[in-house]
C-alpha cells in the first residue's frame, strides 16, 4: 500500500540581473472553477477552499453555462481578483459502478506521478505511454462498506488505451469526485484507489476523506 502526498510546483518568476522589478507569483494548480449564465469564468476556488472572482481570463475554454469545471490552472492572485493565464480541464467524472460501462471495464496501466486529497477531490497526475492514438479515463466504483463510524469507499482506474502504440510518455490529469461520500455523523471515509501499472502489478494508494463543503 502506498500512500502519495505530492503538491503540483509553484511557478516562480524571478527578475534578472540589477532589474529591481519582480514578476508576480504564478500559481500551478489544481483548481475549481465556476461559469456564469453567459458561460465566462466567473470565479475559481483553490483546494485550500479559497474562493477568488475571474478578473481576467486567458483560458480560451469552452463552458457551459452556471456549471462547475475542474482544471489544471496557471494564475496569479492580484487586489481585483484571480488573472488566469492557461487552464487544461481535468477528467473529473463521478464513479461508476462496473455495470455502467456497457463494453466492459477497461484497466489499461499507468503510473501516478502524484497523487494527493484536494478540496473535496482525490487530484491525481498520471504517467502515460501514447503515440497518437485517443486514450478514455474513468473511475470505477468497486465497492462501498460501512462498519461503524467508519465507511471504505474501493475504487479503480477505467483507462482504455485502445490501440495506441507505446512510444513516449505524457501526462494526465484527473481529479475523483468525493462529496458523494462524505459522512454527515462525523465518521471517517477511507478512499482505495486502484490502478494498474506498466510494471504489471497492481498498486493501491489509501487515504482518509474529510468533506468541506
Amino acid at each position: 500500500m502506498r500512500k502519495c502526498l505530492f503538491l503540483l510546483t509553484l511557478v516562480v518568476l524571478a527578475a534578472c540581473g540589477e532589474d529591481e522589478y519582480h514578476y508576480p507569483s504564478v500559481k500551478l494548480e489544481y483548481l475549481t472553477g465556476y461559469s456564469d449564465s453567459n458561460a465566462a469564468l466567473q470565479s475559481i476556488q483553490t483546494d485550500k477552499g479559497e474562493v477568488l472572482p475571474v478578473w481576467r481570463d486567458g483560458t480560451g475554454l469552452t463552458l457551459t453555462p452556471d456549471s462547475l469545471i475542474r482544471m489544471v490552472t496557471n494564475y496569479e492572485v492580484t487586489e481585483e481578483g484571480a488573472t488566469v493565464y492557461s487552464a487544461v480541464a481535468a477528467i473529473a467524472p463521478m464513479p461508476l459502478t462496473a455495470e455502467h460501462f456497457t463494453d466492459g471495464v477497461k484497466t489499461d496501466a499507468a503510473d501516478v506521478q502524484s497523487m494527493w486529497m484536494g478540496w473535496d477531490y482525490l487530484n491525481i497526475v498520471l504517467n502515460i505511454k501514447r503515440q497518437n492514438g485517443q486514450h478514455a479515463f474513468h473511475f470505477i466504483e468497486d465497492s462501498v462498506k460501512e462498519a461503524g463510524n467508519r465507511t471504505d469507499v474501493y475504487l479503480r482506474l477505467y483507462h482504455d488505451a485502445g490501440d495506441d502504440v507505446q512510444a513516449y510518455t505524457s501526462r494526465a490529469y484527473l481529479s475523483v469526485p468525493l462529496k458523494q461520500y462524505a459522512r454527515t455523523d462525523g465518521g471517517t471515509t477511507g478512499i482505495h484507489f486502484s490502478l494498474q501499472t506498466y510494471a504489471g502489478t497492481a498498486e493501491t494508494y489509501d487515504f482518509d476523506y474529510t468533506p468541506h463543503s
